[in-house]
């Protein structure tokens, strides 16, 4: 068994090092039609549509694009959304549960669209991603939820044992429900892909501006450090890291979560697993859900697992390794793959996810003028909804019709103020911690 806290913890990835060479910083005043606050992927995509229907559009980033969340996740492209799909029925309701699935699916088929119109070049592997049973008591739940997928139209079928092993999945997990559309990439090539044509279209990007606060009266400003940019409409697209500029950082619940990467697999590595020829995404039916994939490079890349909460939900001097995070993902991972044990993990890292109070991702005006706009909070599942999001917003903007807008029409609730949500966060995380390790000891006492 290799010492898995050996490894070292990445400032950014797997996928970025220093990140590109960056573009200048704003020094001094500057105007534009759009100023975008946030170089991600919901950044990047607003600006790209933006600037096709002919917007002067600046985009402001405190680091370089990708640095946050685009650049750091586990890599699946998923047309995961909510907290589960019995839970969106309850909730909405057949017909509009049936809406925010096909919502799920276009930004998933979108992101598709838009890596060959761009030809980037980031290892996308349309195989789907699956939702793995890892312990039999799992199974009825997910079953479930596979049927009612159906019955809102989902693109989803539960796999039998029989049809796992068929796929060549690896043994630990043993049945699931497969969502059809999407699969596995390399987030950072996408990031910096989309980052290229970007700067390709003519909009003027500043890394290294970082965004102190964002006024609309009596005219749309945004204050940085080095200056200040004055435009008719501002976009905050700054995901988990909102909470530091304000608006509408109340909206969004910060958690930080950890990923490795092992070393690359041999031939002999692979065929213990079964094969996985398909690459398909995995993530396993806990409350709190472990994810892994088998990359274009034949390393795995897994994590989350356990995520963090902050006082105050405020990103900057909350990141880094934390060792009993460390030892309970790197657990998770020789748990599912036993016959991994010699395989190394060869690097951790974090990153910052947004939660909203009701699963959903938050999109639309934060004011009655329709200056100040925002697509963030997509729990976990930011991949093709951040991608998808920028040509809504666009259209929205310009005062374009476009259907999928309607499927959101009022931001996320707000959040409670601490201390009750430090308290609420806490006693959340504490439940469903509690009974993810009930499910992983009867894992492993019935391996055993």
């Amino acid at each position: 068994m290799t010492d898995d806290l050996a490894a070292p913890y990445l400032p950014v990835s797997a996928y970025l090092d220093a990140g590109p060479e960056r573009a200048p910083a704003l020094e001094g005043d500057a105007r534009a039609d759009v100023a975008v606050v946030g170089g991600g992927l919901t950044g990047l995509s607003t600006a790209l549509a933006l600037r096709r229907r002919g917007s002067d559009v600046v985009v402001l980033e405190r680091e370089f694009c990708g640095f946050g969340a685009s650049g750091r996740n586990a890599g699946h492209l998923t047309p995961t959304i909510g907290k589960d799909l019995p839970t969106l029925l309850l909730m909405y309701g057949e017909e509009r549960t049936a809406a925010i699935v096909r919502f799920a699916d276009h930004c998933v088929h979108r992101t598709e669209h838009l890596i060959a119109e761009l030809g980037l070049d980031c290892d996308y592997a349309p195989s789907g991603n699956v939702l793995a049973v890892v312990h039999p008591k799992q199974e009825k739940r997910l079953r479930r939820a596979a049927e009612v997928a159906t019955r809102v139209g989902a693109n989803v079928r539960f796999l039998e044992p029989d049809d796992m092993r068929a796929r060549g999945l690896p043994p630990a997990f043993l049945c699931g429900a497969l969502e059809g559309a999407g699969g596995t990439l390399d987030p950072g090539k996408l990031v910096l892909g989309l980052r290229r044509a970007v700067l390709a279209a003519g909009v003027r990007i500043h890394e290294s501006t970082r965004v102190t606060g964002v006024a609309t009266t009596p005219s749309p400003v945004v204050r940085t450090e080095q200056g200040a940019v004055r435009a008719e409409r501002v976009v905050v697209a700054t995901n988990a890291w909102t909470r530091e500029i304000g608006a509408p950082g109340a909206k969004i619940l910060p958690l930080y979560v950890t990923l490795f990467e092992t070393a690359p697999l041999d031939e002999a590595a692979l065929t213990q697993l079964g094969g996985w020829p398909n690459r398909e995404g995995v993530y396993t039916a806990h409350e709190m859900l472990e994810s892994y994939r088998l990359t274009a490079r034949r390393t795995i890349v897994g994590g989350s697992k356990v995520p963090r909460y902050v006082w105050g939900g405020r990103p900057t001097g909350h990141r880094g390794p934390n060792a009993s995070v460390q030892t309970v993902v790197a657990r998770a991972f020789r748990d599912r793959f036993p016959a991994l044990a010699g395989t190394p993990i060869a690097r951790f890292w974090g990153g910052w996810i947004a939660m909203t109070l009701n699963f959903l991702p938050s999109i639309g005006p934060l004011d009655a003028d329709h200056r100040l706009w925002h697509a963030l909070g997509y729990n976990g599942h930011g991949v093709a909804q951040a991608t998808a999001v920028g040509e809504i917003l666009a259209d929205r903007m310009l005062g374009r019709d476009n259907a999928w807008a309607r499927i959101f029409p009022n931001p996320a609730p707000t959040l409670p103020p601490e201390p009750f949500l430090w308290l609420t966060a806490r006693a959340l995380l504490t439940m469903f911690g509690a009974i993810d390790r009930v499910t992983d000891r009867r894992i492993r006492a019935r391996r055993g």
